[in-house]
């Protein structure tokens, strides 16, 4: 499969801080911790603008939708950003983005369909998945992982906000009563919405799996459900601001982070027993911001301007 190559991109801008494994078993997966550009002693959010601009179409439309106007890069940009802007009405959009260009660009793991690609296809809001992306990890082992991402002002309702609703996806519980909805309900969207150009001919086995799949116990290899999760959440940097030099600042905010994170690791693992998870991977990606609701409406603002 094809990783847009604009994910790779986009993530360059943020310093990988530390991999942290949630638990003593490496299959329940990890926590990577990122930290915004920085200028002058504050986040540039500016600059994350600019870096995500070109994602945006890789996110929002299909490969066949882009490589149809590929030549055409003014009408591609117009209906991405419209497609991107309906779906920007809802505040955790720029968390999904940013998830997506983490599981591509740090995952190496390629987007199957997104959140976006599936409401257009059946005129329907997928009570799910932010998007469903496919990740090698052998010939004889994949992971079909389902994305969640939650942007709030308090690490801990994000995180757990976020387990709560992979739980209510995996155990098929929606609030509002309609029953079209959970993990294999969204299987069922992919088998029917997938696009197969974008598998190499080595992959036709695990093609057909996703579109069959009934038929997965006839195949050598392992596929499981997998997860990912985007959390950003705030931080408060006044201190720093003040007291640190322009070379001290960045140390003392990725030290800050760090304590955050690794003081709260351990609610992790007790969230994903609290909801009923154990058995799952789960692929974490931390990132926080100042003023989270002002910078996140900036940067979607810009974004598609």
């Amino acid at each position: 499969m094809r990783i847009n190559p604009n994910s790779k991109n986009a993530i360059k801008q943020f310093k990988h801080i530390k991999h942290l494994f949630i638990s003593g078993n490496k299959d329940d997966g990890f926590l990577d911790l990122f930290l915004l550009p920085i200028n002058a002693r504050n986040f540039d959010y500016n600059s994350v603008s600019d870096n995500l601009i070109e994602s945006v179409a890789d996110y929002a439309l299909s490969w066949k939708i882009r490589d149809k106007y590929k030549d055409k890069a003014m009408t591609l940009s117009r209906k991405a950003r419209e497609k991107f802007k309906e779906a920007a009405k809802n505040d955790g959009e720029l968390g999904e983005l940013l998830l997506f260009c983490f599981l591509e660009g740090h995952l190496d793991a390629p987007k199957i369909l997104t959140k976006l690609e599936l409401k257009t296809s059946n005129q329907l809001y997928i009570n799910g998945s932010d998007g469903v992306h496919l990740k090698k990890l052998s010939d004889e082992k994949y992971q079909l992982i389902f994305g969640e991402s939650k942007t709030y002002d308090d690490l801990n309702r994000a995180f757990d906000n976020a387990f709560k609703s992979i739980g209510e996806f995996v155990n098929e519980v929606n609030a509002k009563g309609n029953d079209k909805s959970g993990i294999n309900f969204e299987k069922g969207l992919i088998s029917s919405n997938i696009e197969s150009d974008i598998f190499e001919k080595d992959e036709e086995e695990i093609l057909n799996v996703l579109l069959y799949p009934e038929e997965k116990g006839n195949y050598k290899f392992s596929l499981d459900d997998a997860f990912s999760i985007f959390i950003g959440y705030e931080i408060d940097i006044k201190d720093e601001q003040q007291k640190c030099s322009n070379d001290e600042f960045p140390i003392e905010i990725e030290g800050k982070i760090l304590n955050h994170i690794e003081t709260y690791k351990g609610n992790v693992y007790k969230l994903i027993q609290k909801y009923g998870l154990m058995g799952y991977t789960f692929y974490v990606f931390i990132m926080p911001f100042t003023n989270i609701d002002e910078n996140r409406k900036k940067i979607l603002k810009k974004v598609l301007e």
